[in-house]
């Protein structure tokens, strides 16, 4: 503890003052705010993710009901081709019976046709659809890719959106067919089916989706990612859309979704949530910088005399202790100097104890000015004072006889209690590390041993723990 710490006044608020103490709060707070900054952005991330997951069972739901309905579709164009294979072709009449079975209450199928050669040659139902018929679908703009594509991989392609010769937007499942004459396998030609698009989608929910989210769709005539636009504006990869593949005959499309106000996540120092938690992490710096204070505080409380600011005599012997130890490993040499108020007692009992306070705090202060900034003073009890002084290889009797006359100087110059002058003087012993000891008890014998000497007159008022030869032949 160092002495100039204990010696001034304690003020309050000196918790708020730079020092180890303060430094902690730090720590605590830069932990604190930082734990909070990972926090929001988990809490940021965590929102983020909630609507992510939102836009993708939203997306999950209508890509569920639209692949549903397009692989039924599938599946009855499937047993047309069946009948034409296994009667090598059907006749007009026979097509339009099994046609008209199975589109019935079907509003979302606009036709089913027969292509041998590729050529359209029949369709169900006629009416409207008379355009169609004579249609090489081979050559015909818009269905011509998807078709290639179907006899490639000799397996049923949806194609489109495209817009048919008798008008609106549809798609088709369109299904190549092989058929054994005079057991040689060669190409028939293609069933279709065609698909109202607009209702499709309808059906897959397309209307509540557009309501909530702003979304594009991609892979015209199902070639995935990298086919064309199909529905809406394409949204930029900086918007970080959710996207999901639809599952279809022949490939798949891609559809990118996100809100339509966008990501509402907000960022983490925007969040009530990251504002709380830093309070509390000031909080919690600043109780942390004001218990370590405090404690700090109450231990040099207990190491203090409460009257005169210095420190107590628990202090003392904790000093004189380390001071031996340091010594013991080299540190060099110190000096006891013990004494008490010569006259304290009359200004006791003339003036009363408030007066004799009064002068010990005097006397404190003036102690503290009588000595080095390295010395340390310390009140051990009543009217009795300890300094404890380092001293050089150098520094003889003389020397420490005159830095005693200068305690006893302060001591003894007069002092104004209660409207009257008094004085009192000091009476003071000596004892040094090593010379007259390497222990705590016995220095601070020896030094009150040396006092009492000074007490009973010699060397006026000064008496060191070892006399020299001319003393002792003196006493």
């Amino acid at each position: 503890m160092p002495l100039q710490a204990s010696s001034r006044p304690l003020r309050a608020g000196g918790w708020l003052r730079p020092g180890p103490h303060l430094l902690a709060g730090l720590v605590v707070l830069a932990l604190g705010i930082y734990f909070s900054i990972n926090a929001g952005n988990l809490e940021h991330r965590r929102e983020l993710s909630e609507q992510r997951l939102e836009v993708q069972g939203q997306l999950s739901d209508f890509r569920a009901r639209f692949e549903r309905d397009i692989y039924a579709s599938e599946a009855l164009v499937r047993g047309l081709a069946v009948q034409v294979v296994l009667r090598e072709g059907l006749s007009s009449g026979e097509f339009e019976a099994i046609a008209e079975e199975l589109l019935r209450g079907q509003t979302q199928f606009l036709s089913l046709s027969l292509a041998p050669g590729f050529v359209i040659r029949d369709i169900y139902p006629r009416r409207g659809n008379e355009a169609a018929i004579g249609l090489h679908l081979l050559e015909q703009p818009g269905q011509k890719d998807a078709m290639l594509r179907a006899i490639s991989e000799d397996g049923p392609v949806l194609a489109g959106p495209y817009e048919p010769v008798q008008g609106g937007s549809a798609l088709a499942v369109r299904i190549p067919l092989w058929v054994d004459v005079d057991g040689v396998p060669r190409y028939w030609g293609a069933v279709s089916i065609a698909l109202d698009y607009d209702q499709m989608l309808e059906r897959a929910g397309v209307r509540r989706l557009e309501k909530a989210l702003k979304f594009d769709v991609v892979g015209k005539d199902a070639t995935g990612p990298g086919g064309g636009i199909i529905r809406g504006p394409r949204i930029p990869a900086s918007e970080r859309p959710v996207k999901m593949p639809v599952f279809l005959p022949g490939g798949s499309w891609l559809i990118s979704a996100m809100p339509v106000e966008g990501w509402a996540s907000r960022d983490w120092w925007q969040s009530p949530a990251f504002l709380f938690r830093a309070l509390l992490s000031l909080l919690a710096a600043l109780a942390t910088a004001r218990i370590l204070h405090d404690r700090s505080r109450i231990r040099v409380l207990a190491g203090i005399d409460a009257l005169t600011n210095l420190p107590n005599r628990r202090w003392a012997l904790q000093q004189l202790a380390r001071m031996i130890g340091r010594g013991r490993r080299g540190a060099g040499r110190f000096a006891l100097m013990s004494f008490d108020l010569d006259g304290f007692k009359p200004v006791n009992d003339t003036y009363g104890h408030a007066a004799g306070d009064a002068l010990l705090e005097r006397i404190g202060h003036r102690l503290m000015e009588a000595v080095r900034p390295g010395d340390l003073v310390a009140r051990m009890g009543g009217d009795e004072f300890l300094v404890m002084l380092p001293i050089d290889a150098k520094a003889d009797d003389d020397w420490l006889r005159a830095a005693a006359l200068r305690v006893q100087a302060e001591i003894s110059r007069p002092v104004a209690i209660e409207g009257h002058w008094v004085v009192v003087g000091a009476s003071i012993g000596v004892a040094r590390f090593p010379e007259d000891g390497d222990e705590a008890e016995v220095l601070l014998r020896k030094a009150d041993e040396a006092m009492y000497r000074a007490k009973n007159g010699e060397s006026h008022g000064i008496a060191f723990a070892a006399r020299s030869l001319l003393a002792q032949a003196e006493a």
